[in-house]
């Protein structure tokens, strides 16, 4: 009996531990397919991938930009925090110009650039631009190193990033180097594109948000917009809630979405990639092309020109 129920136990033993490689293998092998499918969005030029961003202030206790668990009725941010520096405005506003002449049905709103640009650097630290809307010092994220978001290796040599092992976010809009080699777009008509520039910036947002055919003016649309731009549901609420702010209306209710977004793939051809950008002219004078013909007047009012949710600030 006390064989039989020995060798019984020895059996199960044997079960459990084959079921235990079963599954680790199982886990390794979608770790490895889930790391594969990453890095061919990211080969791509997608940056549908996990990596860390800001949560700017609201003013209220130091609570993070998305509304917490808390918040209650606060669908959007106070509007004494909706201010924007006017030459980052500018640089939105042409942005929404330029698409709505090559993309109309995308129907992308300046908004939805600012809610980007709020969580991702504050709006270039706050209006910190040259004439020319150049950022007066890089703005780069930490090591996509995998620690607690996506590991991305250098794709660029750190022409970028400045970081020849790992990748790292750069410019006022945060774009994965590969990203910008793909989408990388030259919004001033400087002859020249760059992600520190915040025109460039802004224009090469507006199009990889429009990829695929998507109609911004639809809440989950707009929604896998932004999840492909950073797949963290946390990042989609944070960019929700300003968007809405930016609007002056409440954050859109929607459905439950998806959890992450496919790879955007270019919809019109894309730009090539930059060589090194030589020095830009100090003259903040532009020669718009005829696509930006209706851009902005060079001082935007904000009674007519901002919707009722923002106002633009005197710093350029």
């Amino acid at each position: 009996m006390a064989s039989s129920l020995h060798g019984a136990t020895k059996g199960l033993a044997a079960v459990a531990v084959a079921t235990t490689l079963v599954t680790v293998g199982f886990a390794a092998q979608k770790g490895r397919q889930q790391s594969a499918a990453q890095d061919t969005a990211v080969e791509q030029g997608s940056q549908a991938v996990p990596r860390p961003f800001v949560t700017p202030p609201t003013g209220k206790d130091n609570s993070p930009g998305a509304p917490d668990a808390n918040a209650g009725e606060q669908t959007k941010p106070p509007s004494s925090e909706l201010t924007l520096p006017t030459l980052v405005y500018r640089a939105y506003l042409r942005a929404q110009t330029r698409l709505a002449q090559s993309q109309p049905d995308c129907h992308l709103t300046w908004p939805v650039l600012a809610g980007i640009g709020k969580v991702e650097s504050n709006h270039a630290r706050g209006g910190a631009l040259t004439a020319t809307g150049d950022t007066v010092s890089p703005i780069v994220g930490p090591a996509l190193n995998g620690s607690g978001f996506a590991p991305i290796r250098d794709t660029d040599d750190g022409r970028y990033d400045g970081d020849t092992q790992w990748d790292r976010a750069v410019g006022p809009m945060q774009f994965i180097p590969s990203t910008w080699t793909v989408w990388g777009t030259d919004g001033n008509n400087d002859g020249t594109s760059g992600p520190d520039n915040m025109h460039d910036a802004a224009v090469t947002a507006g199009r990889y948000l429009c990829a695929n055919g998507r109609d911004l003016a639809e809440p989950d649309q707009l929604r896998s917009a932004i999840l492909s731009y950073n797949n963290s549901a946390e990042y989609a609420t944070t960019v929700l809630w300003w968007i809405a702010g930016y609007a002056g209306v409440e954050k859109p209710r929607l459905g439950p979405g998806p959890t992450d977004s496919p790879s955007p793939s270019p919809s019109t051809t894309p730009a090539t990639s930059p060589s090194p950008a030589p020095s830009r002219s100090t003259d903040p004078s532009e020669s718009p092309s005829p696509s930006d013909s209706t851009s902005p007047s060079p001082t935007p009012s904000p009674s007519s020109s901002l919707s009722p949710g923002a106002t633009a600030s005197g710093r350029t």
